[in-house]
């Protein structure tokens, strides 16, 4: 199957997934599409704001996956729905989700040890889809900051993007 339409089918997979899970979807600020979702979880002592935000990449390095990372976690801040501050009832959490149509060894390797910055009640988690080998890339480790929470984010990757 030719990159562009195994990322097509990939795409809008995962697009169904998240929409029949209650995530709304919209094109916003140069991003591809970003899916969010604003809810009550009991797990999290608290309201929930998800965000899966995909941008595409002809090649995908470190430093972008990180510049994109950082952006996408700024935009999740900026637009969430809650005036709460994050840690009173409130979190929010952005998956950057890279699609690629060539990502080097360095940057999956990266993906996948590499601690994603931790914040107050909020995160940042990088997943890149690797669309010539159809594989997933994100972090596959437990911090101690945030442990109890990793395997739900596993989880969550693998449910909506897997």
């Amino acid at each position: 199957m030719e990159h562009s339409a195994r990322i097509d089918y990939w795409l809008q997979t995962a697009l169904q997934r998240l929409t029949a899970e209650g995530f709304a979807l919209r094109n916003q600020h140069g991003f591809k599409i970003v899916a969010h979702r604003s809810q009550f979880e009991i797990t999290k002592f608290g309201n929930v704001e998800t965000y899966f935000i995909f941008a595409d990449f002809d090649y995908l390095d470190v430093t972008m996956m990180r510049r994109f990372s950082t952006d996408a976690f700024n935009y999740a801040m900026q637009t969430r729905t809650s005036s709460l501050p994050c840690g009173l009832f409130e979190s929010v959490w952005s998956f950057a989700v890279s699609i690629a149509r060539n990502v080097d060894d360095a940057t999956m390797h990266a993906i996948k040890t590499e601690t994603p910055p931790s914040h107050w009640s909020a995160g940042e988690l990088r997943v890149a889809y690797d669309a010539p080998r159809h594989q997933l890339y994100y972090f596959d480790q437990t911090p101690l900051w945030g442990a109890a929470y990793y395997a739900g984010f596993r989880r969550q990757i693998q449910k909506y993007l897997g």
